[in-house]
């Protein structure tokens, strides 16, 4: 092995010549990746045990199985705020098993799949795939909780492990590019990102003039465009229209440019140091140097190097402006980066670690420099990826009280056709993956499982709203009715409960009084870390 004289030396290492026969050395190191992967899997299938589906995540499959055809389907699908492509892949998937276990198996199976990629495909070394095995987003939101960001991930790193053979003869990754932008809004800035890697790369090495390889990068691009028209087809306009008011950080795009930590809080680990906080200005300045350290360790190619600020730029510009982001949105930036890293890793190891054009530039030692910061930011993931497995191994408090309601509801013959209605409307779209019970969005005024929060329904209610929908629904079907309330009533004093983004709930003593009188309190079902836990109450007069 050459000596480790550049930023891959920290990553990669460089690998048997190909048609060589494997030494020694490369079966134990492919026996240490299996077990890796042995480890890793073992704690996704834990957590996965013990995992309670909340509505986030049984909303996509609602919306999947939604229409007798999948053109209905799409149809009903314009406007969710989601690409096409996870819904296609659930409806798909629950065609062959009509089960809703569909859902966390297919997130499983895509995890697993790009686990395995990145330690069988990857240069890196085998403590840097296992640092990136046990980050929170490896652990948990692109693996346990069945989202559509996993797909992400996945088409990620195989563009990363496919581009360098295919880039100027196939459209294979125009394809992947065509499908990641189909994966979430999110996406579609990294495929422009990429193409823009791309563009550069090739200029870099080819320059300003027709070859076959910028027309097999027009081809391509061209891919890449027919999926990002699609992708913005099927989210805009949305109909979750007030989702986009208001909780967007009030920050100045300057500041949010100069300091990006203050808006990718969730990179930060959770510390039980107040200095460390993710709302502290130390770390929020911690955070921006190494987001903008690891992007120096891209260095030694300008087009990751560009890419990877772009995407950094153009997250920020949507999480500010569009809609603000959560751990499993701004993790897609590091994945993104971990693909450049990939893909530059891999070709700079086959050049033996040189930059041949400039070979004593200060370019090698700023990308080592920027490397070591980028690990640092992937260990950083790590202590909330630890803390997962934690608390699914010693805080048994689900994320959703769903699961326990399907197992009172099934222990009582007189409910087994009970309808449900709820306050918040979106309780009630969790029910299905475990439930068969009817459920009604008041709101609405339709029966459903999945709530639009739009500004068009009605936006405020009261006790006796609830009441009157739960006798109206009781005389016109002939089935007794559960109301789930995720307030505790308070007869002392009018109150108003506001959940979603704009919905009240209004009460009074007397409307209190009137609706404890008309139901019989049935079971508390709390606590949970979200906001799925309520009250349940049976209308009897």
């Amino acid at each position: 092995m050459l000596p480790n004289r550049s930023w891959t030396g920290l990553w990669t290492r460089l690998e048997d010549p190909p048609g060589a026969s494997p030494a020694p050395d490369s079966r134990s190191h492919l026996a240490l990746k299996l077990g890796l992967f042995v480890v890793w899997l073992s704690l996704i299938l834990f957590m996965a045990s013990h995992h309670t589906v909340w509505r986030d995540e049984v909303r996509s499959l609602s919306l999947a199985l939604q229409g007798d055809h999948v053109l209905e389907m799409l149809t009903g699908l314009r406007g969710e705020g989601h690409p096409a492509l996870w819904y296609l892949l659930l409806r798909g998937a629950h065609s062959l098993v009509r089960s809703p276990v569909v859902l966390p198996l297919l997130s499983l199976v895509i995890a697993a799949t790009a686990a395995l990629l990145l330690l069988l495909s990857s240069p890196f070394r085998w403590w840097m795939v296992a640092l990136l095995l046990l980050t929170h987003f490896s652990l948990f939101e692109y693996s346990v909780m069945a989202r559509n960001y996993g797909i992400s991930a996945l088409l990620l790193f195989l563009l990363a492990h496919h581009y360098p053979r295919h880039r100027d003869r196939s459209v294979l990754p125009g394809i992947l590019l065509l499908l990641l932008a189909n994966t979430n809004a999110h996406s579609v800035l990294l495929v422009g990102a990429f193409l823009l890697f791309w563009l550069l790369d090739l200029l870099a090495e080819q320059g300003l003039r027709w070859t076959s390889a910028l027309g097999a990068f027009l081809l391509n691009a061209a891919l890449a465009t027919v999926g990002i028209a699609a992708s913005i087809v099927t989210i805009h306009p949305t109909y979750n229209d007030a989702a986009l008011e208001g909780n967007l950080p009030q920050i100045p795009l300057i500041e949010a440019v100069l300091v990006p930590g203050t808006v990718f809080t969730e990179l930060a680990p959770r510390l039980p140091w107040d200095a460390l906080s993710p709302d502290s200005l130390w770390t929020h300045l911690l955070i921006s140097l190494l987001m903008f350290g690891s992007l120096l360790g891209l260095v030694r190619s300008p087009g990751a190097f560009s890419a990877g600020l772009t995407a950094l730029l153009a997250l920020l510009l949507f999480f500010l402006k569009v809609y603000p982001a959560g751990y499993r949105h701004q993790a897609l930036w590091l994945v993104f980066l971990v693909s450049l890293y990939w893909i530059t890793g891999a070709r700079h190891a086959e050049t033996g670690l040189r930059d041949p054009t400039r070979p004593r530039s200060l370019r090698g030692p700023a990308s080592s420099i920027g490397a070591a910061l980028m690990l640092v930011l992937v260990a950083l993931q790590v202590p909330n990826g630890v803390s997962e497995i934690a608390r699914v191994a010693f805080d048994r408090t689900p994320l959703s009280r769903a699961r326990d309601l399907a197992a009172f509801v099934a222990a009582r013959s007189d409910l087994q056709d009970a309808i449900i209605i709820a306050d918040p409307d979106f309780l009630v779209e969790t029910l299905p993956y475990y439930l068969p019970n009817p459920t009604y969005l008041m709101r609405e005024r339709r029966f459903g499982n999945v709530s639009r929060f739009t500004r068009n329904a009605r936006l405020s209610l009261d006790l006796d709203d609830l009441l009157a929908t739960a006798r109206s629904l009781r005389a016109e079907r002939g089935k007794p009715v559960l109301i789930l309330l995720h307030e505790a009533l308070d007869p002392s004093q009018p109150r108003t409960y506001q959940s979603g983004y704009n919905w009240l709930l209004r009460t009074t003593p007397e409307q209190v009084r009137d609706f404890l009188a008309s139901t019989r309190f049935l079971a508390r079902f709390a606590p949970a870390h979200t906001d799925e836990s309520f009250d349940l109450y049976l209308l009897y007069s």
